[in-house]
């Protein structure tokens, strides 16, 4: 039984690596994520800064190139936002996929470490009647020889 009980555990050990393996991809994904928002922001001010720049330009002498350059700079930083909604939208799907096998690693985890729990009260429960086995047999010889006397 101990034998089994500890060839369980090293499944068990096997499973809780995973879970932690699946933890950390987890971790990056989300710090992705974060990258991804914080550079969407940051083009967004730029954006915002390009469109001011653009609309204050409007009461100057401009010429039509200099208008046209402001107006391709704006759309590069659409492109560019757009790019990183998409980027964004892949990563969150990825961490909604790592998020379910991090589920069913964790459970896995969980159905193991009740089936060990029972293991092991199974076999504390098989000492204790071997152990008590062994007392009476004590108890037993105890009292045949005190009838032989």
């Amino acid at each position: 039984m101990q034998q089994r009980i500890a060839k369980f555990n090293r499944i068990l050990k096997i499973r809780e690596d995973s879970r932690k393996n699946e933890q950390a991809i987890l971790a990056a994904e989300r710090s992705e994520e974060r990258a991804v928002m914080d550079h969407l922001t940051q083009l967004e001010g730029e954006k915002a800064q390009a469109i001011q720049d653009f609309s204050k330009s409007g009461g100057k002498a401009v010429s039509a190139t200099d208008l046209w350059f402001q107006r391709q700079f704006i759309d590069a930083i659409n492109t560019d936002i757009t790019r990183g909604q998409n980027s964004l939208a892949e990563v969150r799907n990825r961490i909604l996929g790592t998020e379910a096998r991090l589920v069913e690693k964790h459970k896995d985890v969980k159905i193991m470490e009740t089936f060990i729990d029972h293991l092991k009260e199974a076999n504390f429960q098989e000492q204790l009647g071997i152990e008590q086995n062994e007392l009476d047999d004590v108890a037993t010889m105890q009292f045949s020889r005190k009838g032989d006397n």
